[in-house]
C-alpha cells in the first residue's frame, strides 16, 4: 500500500505500554512481503498473508523470521452461494480495461523474448500468471473463523482480480472482527455496472458499511503509442499516461459522534489499534483526535498527553527539538507563519 509513513514514533510508544495488545492484520495479496511499516509494531504484531503465488509464498516464509507472521499459499475468493456471486455469476471482474494497449504489457513482451528470468525478476516484472498458482480456494473469513481468528484490525487486498469479490465476503465479518481500516487497489476504469471491480463500487461498499475514505493514491500508465518513463525500475506505473489504478484506504472514523454506538463496544485495544493505523498511513492528525475523544479510556494505559506530543513530531517530521503538543497548537492559533506556504513573487 502507498502512502505509509516513514516515521511514526506514537507506535513505538503504544507497543512499550501496552505489549498485551495485539494487532491483527490481513494480507490478501502479499507478493513481495508484508510492509516493513507494519514490523514496527514489535511483538505486538500478528499477520496473516495470503498469496496465489507458490514460489513467492515459499520464498517469504524461508525470509521471515517474526514468530506472528504466518504465510499461505491460495487463491482467496468468493463462496459461490453468496449473493454477490450470484449477481456477477458469467461477468468478468472488470470491463472497459485498457491494460492491452499499454506500454507495460509491450515491456513484458520484450522481456519475455530475453533471457529466462528468476522468480524474483518474473514477480518483479508483473509475469505473476505465468507462475505455479496454488489450487486451493480460499474464501479468507471462513478462514480466520476455523483458525480462532475473532479479531482483525486491518485487511488488505491486492490480488489484480478478485478483489471486490475478496471485499464482499467480509461484508459480514467487518462488524463481527471489529475490522478497524481496509486498504485496497482500486480501478479507475470500467463500466456502470454494480459488480464491476471499480473504485466507485468499492467506495459505495465501503461507505454502506460504516468506513470513511482517507487517502487515495493514482498510478498512471502510459499507452503503448508512445511509452512513458516507469516510475520504477520494473514495467508497471508509468510519469505519464492515463489514470489507471490506485490504492485507497478506508478506515473507521471514530472521532465522529456518528459511529459512538460502534465505537462503544470496542475493547480500549482497539482504540490503541485504530491510534496506530492512523499513524502507519501518516494521519497523526486523525489520531490525535482518536486520543482527545478517547482519553478517559486511554489514561489508565497511557500517558496521553506524551502521546500527543509524539504525534506532534510526526506531523511535523522531526525527530528532534519538535514542537511540544500543547506549543504546536498555540502556534497554529496565533496564526503563524509555519502554517501556511510562503508567498510567491
Amino acid at each position: 500500500m502507498e502512502g505509509t509513513a516513514s516515521y511514526a514514533p506514537a507506535i513505538t510508544y503504544i507497543s512499550e505500554n501496552t505489549p498485551s495488545c495485539e494487532f491483527m492484520l490481513v494480507d490478501i495479496g502479499c507478493s513481495g512481503g508484508i510492509n516493513p511499516v507494519w514490523r514496527s509494531l514489535g511483538d505486538r504484531l500478528r499477520a496473516l498473508a495470503i498469496d496465489g503465488n507458490i514460489a513467492e509464498i515459499e520464498r517469504l516464509q524461508r525470509m521471515e523470521s517474526h514468530p506472528g507472521v504466518q504465510y499461505l499459499a491460495g487463491l482467496a475468493s468468493l463462496g459461490p452461494d453468496h449473493p454477490f456471486s450470484r449477481k456477477r455469476q458469467g461477468q468478468p471482474y472488470w470491463t472497459r480495461s485498457p491494460w492491452d494497449r499499454l506500454s507495460v504489457v509491450r515491456s513484458i513482451e520484450i522481456m519475455k523474448s530475453g533471457q529466462p528470468q528468476s522468480t524474483s525478476e518474473m514477480v518483479a516484472a508483473n509475469r505473476w500468471s505465468e507462475m505455479a498458482l496454488a489450487e486451493q480456494v480460499i474464501v479468507v473469513p471462513d478462514l480466520l473463523r476455523e483458525r480462532g481468528i475473532t479479531s482483525v484490525d486491518f485487511l488488505k487486498i491486492d490480488v489484480d482480480g478478485a478483489d471486490f469479490d475478496i471485499l464482499n465476503s467480509f461484508d459480514v465479518a467487518f462488524d463481527a472482527m471489529g475490522v478497524l481500516g481496509v486498504g485496497i487497489e482500486v480501478n479507475y476504469f470500467g463500466s456502470a455496472s454494480e459488480t464491476d471491480n471499480t473504485f466507485h463500487n468499492v467506495d459505495r461498499f465501503m461507505k454502506a458499511r460504516g468506513f470513511e475514505l482517507f487517502s487515495v493514491s493514482a498510478r498512471r500508465y502510459s499507452m503503448a503509442a508512445l511509452p512513458s518513463r516507469y516510475v520504477w525500475w520494473l514495467p508497471a506505473a508509468s510519469e505519464t499516461g492515463r489514470l489507471l489504478q490506485g490504492d485507497a484506504i478506508y478506515i473507521r472514523d471514530l472521532g465522529s459522534q456518528e459511529y459512538s454506538a460502534f465505537s462503544a463496544q470496542l475493547p480500549v485495544e482497539k482504540l490503541f489499534n485504530l491510534i496506530c493505523l492512523f499513524s502507519v498511513f501518516n494521519l497523526p492528525d486523525c489520531a490525535a483526535e482518536i486520543v482527545l475523544h478517547f482519553r478517559d479510556r486511554l489514561e489508565p494505559r497511557c500517558n496521553p498527553a506524551h502521546l500527543l506530543d509524539l504525534l506532534a513530531q510526526q506531523v511535523q517530521k522531526v525527530r528532534h527539538n519538535a514542537l511540544s503538543y500543547q506549543d504546536y497548537l498555540r502556534r497554529f492559533e496565533l496564526n503563524d507563519p509555519m502554517f501556511f506556504a510562503p508567498r510567491s513573487s
